[in-house]
């Protein structure tokens, strides 16, 4: 009979950390689990098979045993190593921050299947689609309507009545439109311009692949970096490290 302990698992690495004199201790996100951290025995040496396997961003297949504190993570098997992606710094500075927010808003041994597809959709589009600028803007809306925080984009989060077009705002705490009257009571919230407005509606009833390319400018591409930029902060409850290198990179151009 098989071991009830050990159990299969397909996951992206978010960080790899060193851990005794030769191991190394793993976090990832799992199709089948959620959030994970497990032990790899000897993987810092030089004559391991699984050198290799677990640099962050990669997609693997483990096999692991369980532990009382950690797991034992005892194969693996890379399924895309996104190698493009990591020829990039600016790539690699993207795909980072999708790894942090997976890290702030995944679970514990709770599996998500949905928000796990949504991260390999964009790491594996970041890897082939680079020039996609809405990849991140996609992620976002996604991981956040996988997460159980949709903004809402119709109607108003307070009275629930249809938004009228140049009459609205946009509120992180309420979850999305507020109408003018309304927007009163909320604690702060932001101008949201009707081009961001409809974008924003295209990404959430789109899929990453199916996305067009749209001819959107510098403006109105910080515009929709703040508000969702804010959104996730919101939610997450912290700042996001990753945030302040990407935008070194993006001053540095």
């Amino acid at each position: 009979m098989p071991n009830p302990r050990t159990y299969l698992a397909t996951g992206i690495i978010l960080k790899k950390t060193p851990f005794a004199e030769a191991d190394l201790l793993i976090n990832m996100f799992s199709r089948e689990h959620g959030k994970l951290r497990g032990v790899v025995k000897g993987a810092q040496k030089s004559t391991s098979r699984m050198v290799g396997h677990f640099e962050p961003l990669t997609i693997v297949e483990i096999s692991a045993t369980k532990g009382r504190t950690l797991d034992t993570i005892n194969q693996a098997q890379i399924i895309n190593n996104l190698s493009d992606l990591k020829s990039n710094l600016s790539l690699i500075s993207q795909g980072l921050y999708v790894a942090e927010l997976l890290d702030g808003f995944g679970n514990e041994s709770n599996a998500n299947p949905h928000l796990y597809n949504v991260a390999v959709d964009t790491l594996v589009n970041l890897n082939t689609n680079p020039n996609q600028l809405l990849n991140l803007r996609w992620f976002e809306i996604h991981l956040l309507k996988s997460s159980g925080f949709g903004i809402e984009l119709e109607s108003c989060t307070s009275c629930n009545n249809d938004i009228q077009p140049d009459h609205h705002r946009y509120s992180p705490s309420y979850g999305g439109l507020v109408c003018l009257e309304c927007n009163l009571s909320t604690q702060y919230s932001y101008p949201i311009s009707l081009q961001a407005l409809k974008v924003f509606r295209l990404i959430d009833r789109t899929n990453l692949l199916s996305l067009p390319y749209l001819n959107v400018s510098n403006v109105l591409l910080q515009e929709m970096k703040t508000l969702l930029g804010t959104t996730v902060r919101y939610w997450v409850d912290k700042e996001i490290r990753t945030n302040t290198f990407m935008e070194r990179l993006e001053r540095l151009d």
